[in-house]
């Protein structure tokens, strides 16, 4: 009897401990500042799965989301999981931030991806971030503009597209100034992304250009050879010299309030703009693939948000579990009801008819198959976006595009040096 007593009194505390260290598995996870109750929908269902693991979902807006990594991210193990834009994951790699992933994966479990989505998640032939979403990008044109002023609907089958030379004959036509006041009402063209590579890249690579140099690390020759000093040159004459595309609207959302009120007639824009668009009241608008240059090639931007799990997490099962979960085809599926975002995984595109059976989407589809090349592989991605950036937008202000890259190319490859 006594015995008895102790062997259970042992089950008792061993219960007890059991309990103890499952619920102490409690993973920090830094994710973008999405509607929260959005996102506590998406995990629910694996807390439901995995009910010793909790969850502490740390939303941060966009803005401050890559500065709150930069300083988290040195000091420790934590956060356990976190999202990652996807070029930026060389340089999270190159400093031992993320956790190389190959061998949690098979490679029949890696096929559930597009290649170029997962060819971003790689750094040196390591695979270290899971893509979570993906994107696409094309012209979308206002019907009823184009209706009112004779002008016809650009191709909306998929794979069919103008090259930049209509496009900008096009909006040449359509900048109108409807009541002969001196200021424009409906401009011809919009980028919706006016400065950053992600858009503006596809451009000087359809002509031939390089965005960066094959070691990752070098951008002089590259970013000012000719081809890209010529595309540079033609980005600028929208804002200067033809006067379609007006200046100062480095907000996304700014671009797509304008387009959606009836104040653009076209907008080379990313797919989230298919539903975002749709809130706006009256507008009947349509999408043709994304331009590219006569005797050039199509390109199309890709990739999005990527996760990844911390090096120096201290539970690693746990978090490799929340990955394989989130980046999973079932919440893929969740959160494009929730959230809208292009999936990474073809699979969600089969399994929503009801959302993909839209044209539109089968035009993007087209793309992210055909034309989508990711951004540039380089650990200095961060300080290559950033003096791109200020670059291009001088540029659209009028500055001269060769000597604006020459520089640019020079502060590029002193930033870059760090990462040799």
């Amino acid at each position: 009897m006594r015995r008895t007593v102790a062997v259970l009194i042992l089950v008792g505390l061993v219960g007890l401990a059991s309990v103890s260290t499952f619920a102490a598995t409690k993973l920090e996870v830094i994710w973008m500042g999405w509607p929260k109750d959005k996102v506590d929908v998406l995990i629910d269902g694996f807390k439901k799965a995995n009910p010793g693991i909790e969850v502490d979902m740390q939303l941060i807006p966009f803005a401050q989301l890559f500065q709150t990594l930069e300083v988290r991210l040195p000091s420790g193990g934590t956060p356990d999981v976190y999202i990652v834009d996807g070029p930026l994951t060389p340089s999270y790699a190159a400093r031992n931030f993320l956790l190389p992933l190959d061998g949690y994966f098979t490679a029949e479990e890696l096929k559930a991806w597009f290649p170029a989505s997962l060819e971003t998640g790689r750094y040196k032939g390591k695979l270290y971030s899971i893509p979570y979403a993906t994107s696409s990008a094309g012209l979308f044109f206002n019907k009823a503009v184009f209706r009112k002023y004779g002008v016809p609907f650009p191709p909306e089958e998929p794979g069919k597209r103008l090259t930049w030379e209509e496009v900008a004959a096009l909006a040449r036509k359509l900048t109108i100034d409807e009541n002969g006041d001196g200021q424009v009402d409906v401009w011809g063209f919009m980028f919706e992304q006016i400065d950053r590579p992600y858009q503006l890249l596809p451009l000087v690579q359809s002509k031939g250009a390089q965005a960066i140099g094959p070691d990752g690390l070098t951008t002089d020759g590259y970013i000012n050879s000719d081809k890209f000093v010529e595309v540079a040159t033609f980005y600028s004459k929208f804002f200067n010299e033809w006067k379609v595309s007006p200046q100062g609207i480095p907000d996304a959302a700014k671009s797509r309030e304008y387009f959606g009120n009836g104040k653009a007639a076209m907008m080379l824009g990313a797919e989230w703009n298919i539903s975002r668009l749709a809130d706006f009241k009256g507008l009947e608008f349509g999408l043709s693939s994304h331009p590219y240059f006569a005797g050039g090639k199509a390109v199309t931007p890709t990739g999005s948000w990527h996760v990844g799990v911390n090096s120096k997490t201290t539970k690693k099962d746990a978090a490799i579990k929340f990955l394989k979960y989130i980046t999973g085809h079932e919440a893929a599926v969740e959160w494009t009801k929730l959230f809208g975002h292009a999936p990474a995984r073809p699979g969600v595109y089969d399994a929503l008819p009801e959302v993909f059976g839209n044209p539109m989407w089968q035009t993007l589809f087209y793309e992210m198959n055909n034309t989508a090349v990711p951004r540039p592989v380089t650990p200095g991605y961060l300080e290559y976006e950033l003096i791109l950036r200020e670059t291009f937008n001088s540029i659209h202000y009028g500055a001269d595009p060769r000597t604006s890259l020459e520089s640019a190319a020079k502060r590029i490859d002193r930033e870059l040096r760090k990462y040799r």
